[in-house]
């Protein structure tokens, strides 16, 4: 997405889809998996997760299917 002016007059914008930005959708295949146990330190506890990483060589936090620590790509999961 894109922020683009309204109305110049007042400075509104709004979000409208960029078109220069492309979605690669197919399917692929997870060519390793891993998993990280919680961890309980004193103010930032960290739970149990399940990842799973695909040929791109990124990580998927396979309950949430985004990307780990990013979350600006997503997976969808069959």
């Amino acid at each position: 997405m894109k922020q683009v002016a309204v109305d110049p007059r007042d400075g509104g914008t709004r979000w409208v889809p960029d078109g220069n930005v492309h979605e690669a959708i197919g399917t692929t295949t997870v060519v390793a998996r891993r998993h990280v146990p919680a961890f309980l330190r004193p103010g930032r506890p960290r739970e149990d997760k399940d990842f799973v990483r695909l040929p791109n060589s990124f990580w998927y936090d396979h309950a949430t299917a985004l990307q780990d620590s990013s979350g600006a790509t997503r997976i969808e999961r069959a």
